[in-house]
């Protein structure tokens, strides 16, 4: 089975991180915040890339055959839109900035990406915020058909 490998994120000041660096080596190494602006990986050997002078935050799903990415559409990350990307990059899926919560059409902004202990293999999970009052919740997501598989409140 072909997975995604050698994922690294290029930063706006030209560093890189790797799938081996760490938050304690980068604060160790004296790097000050800078957004990531790009990323690249390996899909059956070709070095695959997406790019984004406003910034991306990019996870690879549990099934290593897609990325989910929060592509950024303003200079201070506060309006980004969700999309699961195949490892080959031929398909793109927005998945809707409109949840049901509670029974209603709620606008939400996607946050950023969590990393449970026990993932399923075809799904990832996102925290996002609704818009009209600023509640989080987390959102369950299939990687393959980008569906939104549930929504709970976060504690």
């Amino acid at each position: 089975m072909v997975v995604i490998s050698e994922l690294a994120r290029i930063r706006a000041d030209g560093r890189v991180i790797d799938a081996r660096m760490t938050l304690d080596r980068m604060i160790g190494l004296g790097w000050e915040p800078s957004k990531v602006i790009e990323v690249c990986w390996r899909w059956e050997g070709e070095l695959l890339r997406l790019a984004n002078h406003l910034g991306l935050l990019v996870m690879v799903a549990p099934d290593r055959q897609h990325l989910a990415v929060l592509w950024n559409h303003d200079a201070e990350g506060l309006d980004a839109t969700l999309y699961v990307v195949a490892g080959d990059k031929r398909k793109f899926t927005r998945v809707p900035g409109e949840l049901m919560i509670n029974g209603n059409a709620e606008a939400v902004t996607y946050l950023w990406f969590e990393h449970p202990a026990h993932a399923s293999p075809g799904t990832f999970i996102c925290i996002c915020s609704r818009r009209r009052d600023h509640a989080n919740y987390r959102v369950d997501i299939d990687a393959v058909t980008a569906s939104v598989l549930s929504v709970q409140p976060c504690r």
